[in-house]
């Protein structure tokens, strides 16, 4: 007895040793659960993101065709400006959804992916042999009536575990042979009229430049002030929606030096944001651009006496064009009306055209 207690004690502690170096880890095993309900068990898999003027007419007929033509939908999101989906849909009907949304709006992104699952199920397949084995040993070694208390206890535990662990790797199995067939969708609309940039979250980048700016006044005032200034400024691209920091000395293009009130130098400092509008390339094409923009800040007016100098708030409402735009460059001109917001505006106030270059640093 002693001799029969001994040799199934050093079988069943190889066994349980086997079954615990065997036994995936709970992150693993979490992330196996969790894969059954994201795109891993679908062979292809599609991301489309679409922005629309109609956005109410738009989120019914993507809803209506969602309900209609989804196998499975697994998360809907909907706001007054935005819809999210995921949804499983048979690669039959994926030319449907593009004629659909190609005839709602813009299509910003519309990727499709698709890999072979062929190994994923070899190596499911494999492990599941695995466990079959080990559970049948197992059993067998529990079964006997030899082995101490605490032994036969760690061994039902190691049954249990290896009894999950089959279960999982059949349901991983089940799920991807039944999404055979369909593609797992990713789809995002939104209003582009309430929500122009398509994305909430701020998108930095680091793209410093220079900037030439001439500003012809529409009532220069003799003696005080010149009709032309004209004057570099450092220009700071800080977002990918083009929003930037303006540094820079306009000075006369006409010299006076005999009026102590004489305008020499204005000091700009400025905050811009240039928005693209739904035609004329929307900002994505690599030539000529069409935006708006505004900027909005203020300017240090000098005088040849250096005395009442002050700083002057001020607003600039414009159109511009990029002529040449890349993932690291930008070539950008535009004209705007140069407004001081104070009781000088009338001396001061007028068109002001400027062209910068820019580069990703």
């Amino acid at each position: 007895m002693n001799t029969l207690t001994t040799k199934w004690g050093r079988c069943g502690a190889f066994t349980i040793l086997l079954g615990v170096l065997l036994s995936p880890a709970p992150a693993a095993a979490q992330s196996r659960m969790s894969d059954l309900d994201s795109d891993a068990t679908y062979e292809t898999q599609k991301h489309l993101t679409l922005a629309v003027t109609k956005f109410p007419e738009a989120r019914t007929a993507l809803t209506a065709f969602i309900r209609k033509r989804s196998v499975r939908v697994q998360k809907q999101e909907e706001t007054p400006s935005q819809l999210k989906a995921e949804f499983a849909l048979p690669k039959s009907d994926l030319v449907r959804l593009d004629s659909l949304t190609t005839a709602m709006g813009f299509v910003l992104e519309n990727n499709l992916n698709a890999h072979d699952l062929g190994g994923r199920v070899g190596e499911l397949s494999a492990e599941e042999q695995r466990d079959v084995t080990q559970l049948a040993t197992l059993q067998q070694q529990l079964g006997t009536a030899a082995g101490s208390k605490d032994e036969r206890a760690e061994l039902r535990r190691e049954v249990e575990r290896t009894t999950n662990r089959l279960a999982d790797l059949r349901q991983q199995l089940a799920a991807i042979n039944g999404h055979a067939g369909q593609a797992y969708v990713s789809l995002r609309l939104y209003d582009e009229v309430s929500f122009p940039t398509g994305n909430r979250r701020v998108s930095f980048v680091n793209m410093p430049g220079v900037e030439y700016g001439y500003l012809r006044l529409d009532n220069p005032k003799v003696g005080l002030t010149s009709s032309v200034y004209q004057g570099y400024a450092l220009k700071y691209l800080v977002t990918r929606g083009k929003s930037y920091l303006n540094l820079g000395v306009y000075r006369p293009t006409e010299k006076n030096s005999t009026d102590e009130d004489f305008v020499n130098e204005l000091f700009v400092i400025n905050f811009g944001q240039d928005f693209y509008p739904r035609n004329f390339g929307r900002g994505r094409r690599r030539y000529l651009n069409l935006y708006t923009s505004y900027q909005l800040g203020g300017f240090i007016l000098n005088r040849n006496s250096d005395k009442g100098n002050e700083f002057i708030p001020n607003l600039n409402l414009g159109l511009g064009l990029e002529i040449l735009k890349t993932r690291h460059i930008l070539l950008d001109t535009k004209a705007s009306y140069f407004v001081p917001l104070n009781d000088r505006s009338r001396d001061l106030r007028g068109v002001l055209g400027q062209a910068s270059f820019n580069f990703v640093f």
